[in-house]
């Protein structure tokens, strides 16, 4: 009777058990993680990244800040964890002792940049003495300071007007200024001045095969150091997303002109002039195995440069080499501080963070993303 009472209960507590409601498992809050860019396409797969739900566990927050100064202060602050800039910009900024290392390449300029001239320039020996409008401190600048250093010509023999672009291409559509260094679609409204013409864009220029006028992921090196899984599938996402828009372009452009308020037609026009750098490219840029440099692995549907002088002579090498991205970061440090830009000569041992691209390769995402198609095959419209 006793065991017959004991079996009795057992059954009863276990009716109440398959009965009694069951606590739902609590949900892993995401993340938060905030990105600062600037109006610009080949910054916007972050877009993507949110439209498409692509970041695991992570809540993505996209701030657009026009302004370097705001936007380091943002980083250094904690507002945001990474920023998307001109690598020339990250010197400056590492330059001025803001927290970051450069993790990743999003773009190269591949005709974007243009230096628009008056009909009498026909060659560099004919900027002396002329008046050009680029910002200050940012890769326009930069590219002025390199194509007077490789002709040999002094900075002095030239007058810089120190404008944001949209001044700059009005300056010179106005007659305030000889040449305009700029970047579409500015650049495509100071050729709009009668007798103006392309001198040279990044395309011809072949700016691309050293890195000059590429842009960079930068993160807060203090987060990075503390949230290094979250880091990692923050850059998992982002190549994900470019990977995603190559093969999908016309729904890509949409996305990023949505997310930028933008016209399709100018998300169009500024992604003819730029190459998204997948996994294998940034992987080239910095040397390490497996990985070629856009030079060596151009898509396909690209145009290409005419053959001409390429910026090797600067480095001491060949025009074309893998691992260019710290030679270029130590030229740009130099550059700058020899024009007074910068007060201080940061090398590129110090800039970069190379774990995450390594990590990603390990894992097999170079080969899960390897798209290498143009998304400017669509052509400006």
């Amino acid at each position: 009777m006793k065991n017959k009472s004991f079996t009795n209960m057992l059954l009863a507590l276990g009716l109440l058990a398959a009965t009694a409601p069951v606590a739902a498992p609590r949900a892993i809050a995401a993340e938060k993680v905030s990105v600062a860019i600037i109006s610009f396409s080949p910054y916007a797969p972050w877009y993507i990244v949110k439209a498409k739900g692509l970041a695991k566990d992570i809540d993505l927050d996209v701030k657009i800040i026009e302004g370097i100064t705001e936007k380091n202060a943002a980083i250094t602050s904690g507002q945001v964890q990474c920023m998307n800039n001109t690598m020339d910009s990250m010197v400056l900024a590492r330059a001025g002792d803001l927290p970051v290392k450069v993790v990743a390449f999003s773009d190269m300029s591949y005709g974007l940049d243009k230096m628009v001239v008056t009909k009498d320039i026909n060659s560099v020996e004919d900027f002396k003495g002329k008046k050009f409008g680029a910002d200050y401190g940012f890769l326009n600048h930069m590219w002025m300071l390199l194509t007077m250093k490789r002709a040999g010509i002094d900075m002095k023999e030239l007058h810089h007007a120190v404008m944001l672009p949209q001044e700059s291409a009005a300056a010179f559509a106005s007659g305030g200024t000889d040449i305009d260094v700029n970047y579409d679609p500015f650049a495509a409204q100071s050729l709009k001045r009668e007798g103006a013409k392309i001198f040279k864009s990044s395309l011809t220029d072949r700016t691309w095969e050293r890195g000059l006028i590429s842009d960079a992921i930068a993160c807060n090196e203090a987060w990075l150091a503390e949230k290094p899984a979250v880091a990692k599938e923050l850059l998992r996402a982002w190549f994900e997303a470019v990977n995603w828009w190559k093969e999908n372009p016309e729904e890509g452009d949409a996305i990023v002109a949505k997310g930028l308020s933008w016209p399709i037609a100018d998300v169009k026009l500024n992604q003819y002039g730029a190459i998204m750098l997948n996994i294998n490219q940034n992987m080239g840029a910095l040397g390490l195995e497996g990985g070629k440099p856009l030079c060596e692995s151009l898509p396909e549907e690209a145009p290409r440069a005419p053959d001409g002088k390429g910026w090797g002579s600067l480095f001491n090498g060949p025009d074309c080499a893998a691992g260019y991205a710290e030679q270029t970061w130590d030229l740009f440090s130099e550059t700058y501080l020899a024009a007074g830009v910068s007060q201080k000569n940061v090398k590129s041992s110090e800039a970069f963070d190379q774990s995450i691209l390594s990590a990603l390769a390990a894992d097999g995402f170079a080969t899960k993303y390897p798209s290498n198609k143009w998304i400017g095959r669509l052509g400006p419209q």
